[in-house]
């Protein structure tokens, strides 16, 4: 009796420890299971994303060409008035100023285009000074800022030009300025600030950072900030297209965007640009830590 109870109580410790290998196992297969359906549900989402994309470009080829048509037609027109009007001084002022925002518009039609084909081709531009970019997009938005009780600093450092298209520069600008009066409306002691640091480092790039007191970005949706068709309820939310584009319209150039938390509170976007090298009126010996001629 005594030996068939070993028998017994050992056939039955075997039996609890297949049951927990078992159990391990099962453990196992849950946890691969759990992990392959994630990967499954995040590659169809992957691929609804190229899908829309796709749609997205083919869309906007077809827009674009549309668009453009008219878009001539307007400029051509306001060319005209111009020289039948040129008397009138103050007239001419504003169709001046209506016909740089319309080439500023075929402008960026261009190149939003060959950003969502992820192409750039032989495109040729001349280097562009950011701040002049950010001093536009300021005198652009500063009636709007006002009307919101908003207040629009703006901090400008020696920096040389950038290897980037002055439309592509100011159209993330404006994008950034827009964004961060939208986050502040109706709210008191607003303060948007667009900062152009000093360039003091040799081969650096030059940065742009666009911040304001608002309530920034939810932590939930910050690594996928720059992705299409991001939504969030509360505070930032409904982001669609603008920051996807911008972080692609800079991608072209070698440039990028990234956000930061801000100090004190907010948000805070960095732009950052190749500097352009050996351009006219842009000695080589600035980078080197002489004085510009």
């Amino acid at each position: 009796m005594r030996r068939q109870r070993k028998h017994l109580q050992a056939c039955a410790a075997q039996a609890d420890e297949a049951a927990a290998q078992l159990r391990l196992q099962l453990d196992t297969v849950r946890y691969r299971t759990a992990r392959l359906r994630e990967e499954l549900q995040a590659a169809d989402r992957q691929a609804r994303l190229s899908h829309q994309l796709t749609l997205l470009g083919q869309f906007t080829a077809g827009f674009m060409h549309e668009f453009n048509n008219p878009l001539a037609i307007v400029a051509g027109r306001i060319e005209v008035l111009l020289d039948e009007r040129k008397e009138d001084a103050a007239l001419c002022e504003d169709l001046r100023e209506m016909l740089k925002e319309t080439r500023y518009m075929g402008n960026i039609a261009g190149t939003l285009l060959q950003a969502l084909r992820r192409e750039r081709h032989g495109e040729t531009f001349e280097a562009s000074e950011p701040r002049k970019a950010l001093e536009e997009a300021a005198s652009a938005f500063r009636p709007r800022a006002d009307g919101l009780g908003v207040k629009l600093e703006e901090e400008f450092g020696d920096a040389p030009k950038v290897d980037v298209p002055e439309h592509v520069v100011g159209e993330v600008v404006r994008g950034l300025l827009s964004n961060a009066l939208e986050a502040l409306k109706e709210r008191e002691g607003s303060v948007v600030w667009a900062r152009l640091e000093p360039y003091r480092t040799a081969g650096a790039k030059v940065v742009i950072r666009i911040e304001d007191n608002g309530p920034g970005v939810p932590e939930s949706i910050r690594e996928h900030l720059f992705e299409p068709f991001v939504s969030q309820s509360g505070g930032r939310e409904r982001l669609g297209l603008g920051l996807f584009l911008a972080a692609s319209l800079l991608d072209m150039y070698d440039g990028r965007i990234r956000y930061e938390v801000r100090n004190g509170g907010g948000a805070c976007f960095v732009i950052e640009m190749p500097a352009a090298r050996f351009t006219r009126g842009q000695p080589y010996h600035w980078y080197a830590g002489g004085v510009s001629e």
